[in-house]
């Protein structure tokens, strides 16, 4: 098992006593439970095994709260699948009931209406929004409305290997970072520092960084942003996207402190070796989703926020939620499963999966929390990490969007083109692709 590093702060105050007020405090069936019979019908990505447990566990806390629920799962593999089948759904009158939603599926769904506001039904359960991260409201919202009731969140944090930092004589990341500045400069410094060796041994100073929803912290960082609040314009070529991109290749091209696809054996930036999780590279920015993989490791693991930008500090993150499709047959046992999931017993079971964070303030400031984390997961970075988490807006093209942009950043991270022409060529066609009909 990977040997403890950081631990949380064993002196601080718990200020959780059970949850109380206006915020669901536990997955007790509510005052319209009796009206939650029948079959719910859900649609969630997963694949079979670890990734689909969290899943299951939900659906059989439901069935103890609600026996006369049975869940009809409609289980796809991934978001891209996800997204092509409600929308084949939704096209068919045939919609399921509840949608497991993300940052990077939410916006399509939301501008075509195909989503219910829950703003009342919150209101009615005095349930208290303003218990979530900024980032998942800001991602759920329009307006008055609310299109997904949160239900977990991604750590926005940088994994790092202390063997490797300490075998380079650099400090690590958690003590430059207490100390200041921790930066892109520092970043890239330490990075360098850390590379040595050559061929299939070569250890890396900075795990890649590959699509779109994590380059897009540091076009934020730059005081970038992809694309305009409509949807309609591309803004990749713009100085602050092409300065973040050329940043990231610099790893690649100038620095060879970063693996490219070609050495890491993968034919583009969809799906690199876990080089990290092999000590091969020494640190790498993810969420909860890799704590499995690192239990397997024989290096020491920290954990640290991200580095700075020049204009900015935002994160990355993926804040999910539970959403009420429009015609849903049987709305009243979505929304009971949609409480279940954001309650505190509804919670344990995210924190119990290892794949993601809580949504909730109140819960991650709760005394149950400490016996969900591992060793050296701080929870003052978790927490840090989910105020400063910036939104992405998925484009409904999203599918064509992405492949561009891999396909781009790859042959520029190959040195075959340059940033500023890949990132010329980024906006050409995705422009193009914006402007196709939803």
């Amino acid at each position: 098992a990977a040997k403890p590093d950081a631990k949380p702060d064993a002196n601080a105050t718990p200020v959780y006593a059970g949850i109380t007020g206006t915020v669901v405090t536990s997955a007790k069936p509510a005052a319209d439970a009796a009206k939650a019979k029948g079959t719910m019908r859900y649609l969630y990505n997963a694949t079979p095994g670890p990734n689909e447990k969290v899943h299951l566990d939900l659906i059989d806390l439901n069935k103890k709260l609600y026996p006369d629920v049975e869940v009809e799962k409609i289980r796809v593999p991934d978001d891209a699948e996800g997204t092509r089948k409600l929308l084949s759904m939704i096209a068919a009158n045939d919609v399921p009931d509840l949608f497991w939603n993300r940052q990077r599926t939410a916006t399509p769904f939301i501008a075509r209406g195909a989503l219910q506001d829950l703003k009342p039904m919150a209101a009615a359960d005095k349930i208290d929004l303003n218990d979530y991260w900024p980032s998942a409201l800001k991602t759920y919202s329009r307006g008055e409305a609310l299109y997904g009731l949160p239900n977990s969140s991604s750590s926005n944090a940088y994994y790092y290997n202390a063997d490797l930092y300490k075998a380079a004589g650099v400090p690590l990341p958690t003590e430059t970072a207490k100390k200041g500045p921790w930066n892109w400069d520092v970043l890239t410094e330490q990075a360098v520092k850390i590379t040595k060796g050559d061929g299939p041994t070569k250890v890396f100073g900075i795990d890649p960084v590959l699509s779109i929803y994590s380059v897009d912290m540091f076009i934020w960082q730059a005081g970038g942003k992809l694309w305009d609040d409509d949807l309609k314009e591309c803004f990749l070529n713009s100085p602050e996207a092409v300065q973040a991109i050329q940043f990231l290749v610099d790893f690649t091209q100038k620095h060879k402190a970063m693996p490219t696809s070609a050495e890491t054996g993968t034919s583009g930036t969809g799906g690199a070796t876990d080089l990290f999780a092999g000590g091969r590279t020494a640190i790498k920015m993810a969420g909860r989703f890799v704590l499995d993989t690192l239990l397997k490791s024989n290096f020491t693991v920290g954990m640290v926020i991200a580095p700075e930008g020049p204009k900015a500090n935002t994160t990355r993150g993926d804040d999910l939620a539970a959403s009420i499709v429009k015609n849903a047959k049987n709305p009243e046992a979505a929304w009971g499963y949609a409480k279940m999931w954001t309650s505190d017993d509804g919670q344990m079971i995210v924190m119990d999966s290892r794949r993601s964070f809580t949504a909730r303030r109140t819960f991650l400031n709760g005394e149950a929390m400490k016996k969900f984390l591992l060793p050296w997961e701080d929870l003052e970075t978790y927490k840090l990490g989910l105020e400063r988490t910036g939104v992405y807006v998925a484009p409904g093209q999203t599918g064509e969007v992405n492949s561009i942009f891999d396909r781009e950043l790859n042959l520029a991270y190959l040195g075959e083109k340059s940033v500023k022409d890949a990132c010329e060529t980024m906006k050409k066609e995705i422009d193009v692709a914006l402007k196709k009909p939803l």
